[in-house]
């Protein structure tokens, strides 16, 4: 791997503190959604660590100096984590759409919270799939393979409510300079979609479009089960603080990936992904002080 960009190592306090171990992997647990049985696990220690996470999102984190042992842990745990803040960032969308479903207004802010998560999502297409074609093709997809034939995105609950706003559907409520700009992030992260698509899949052909025939591929239950289980996801009735907790820990691990990795190794600028991390936590916060009113 490359040298740290930092030059030095952190103090052992800032040290990588994600997982067992650096570049290790933690369960992600979320409210139950879609078509799936009741939760068969219960939230662990998530309802305490809010406040902790809410202080420490707020220093800047430094490059740590520890680098991945392998090219294949450091893509793992990107494919990975960078799922689950997708998972989480579906969430807090998803509760938005769902209460203009009901007769919420759509107002500013609600707009404002809409537009940062979507270019949250959309850095986490950036970072999720940052790996060479190669290791794509010859680590991940053959793991998804081996969870299904027919393994698709189709069947991630948690995107279900988001599937016209973020396919590009025209919105009613989207309307202002607000809706203007969540229109045009959603076109910026269709675009992103596509190109990443097209690198890591030359030719067009994703698990779904090459299953054997026969093979069942309609999301259900059991769909939604191999999704999660993929990405290491749990459902379990917990509230929003530990959604926030999950989602501002999973954000400290890839800032200092990215500050001691970069995001390509040729060296590209990343800091814009910083920036727009500062406004998903800023998004978060403010809904949920809206919601503590």
């Amino acid at each position: 791997m490359s040298e740290s960009r930092t030059g030095v190592l952190a103090p052992a306090a800032r040290r990588w503190d994600y997982g067992d171990f650096p570049y290790g992997l933690e369960p992600l647990v979320m409210p139950p959604c879609g078509p799936q049985t009741a939760a068969t696990v219960q939230p662990f220690d998530l309802l305490a660590v809010y406040e902790v996470e809410r202080a420490l999102i707020d220093a800047e984190p430094v490059g740590d100096g520890v680098e991945p042992s392998t090219s294949d842990v450091l893509y793992w745990f990107r494919w990975i984590t960078g799922h689950q803040v997708t998972f989480l960032l579906w969430h807090l969308m998803a509760a938005h759409v769902t209460a203009i479903g009901d007769g919420q207004v759509a107002d500013d802010s609600t707009l404002a919270s809409l537009e940062s998560y979507t270019d949250g999502y959309s850095a986490m297409l950036h970072y999720s799939g940052s790996c060479p074609v190669e290791v794509y093709q010859a680590l991940i997809r053959p793991r998804l393979y081996l969870q299904h034939r027919g393994f698709s995105g189709v069947w991630a609950a948690d995107f279900a409510p988001l599937r016209r706003l973020l396919r590009g559907y025209e919105q009613p409520w989207m309307t202002g300079p607000g809706g203007a700009r969540l229109a045009a992030a959603v076109d910026a992260n269709r675009t992103a979609h596509e190109a990443l698509a097209a690198r890591l899949v030359p030719d067009g052909k994703s698990l779904l479009q090459e299953r054997a025939p026969g093979t069942v591929v309609r999301p259900s239950a059991r769909s939604t089960a191999l999704f999660d289980n993929m990405f290491l996801t749990l459902r379990a009735p917990v509230d929003r603080d530990a959604v926030l907790a999950q989602l501002f820990r999973r954000l400290r691990a890839v800032r200092v990936d990215l500050l001691t990795n970069g995001l390509l190794p040729d060296g590209s600028d990343d800091d814009w992904m910083a920036d727009v991390f500062r406004q998903v936590v800023a998004s978060a916060l403010t809904d949920r002080e809206r919601l503590a009113r």
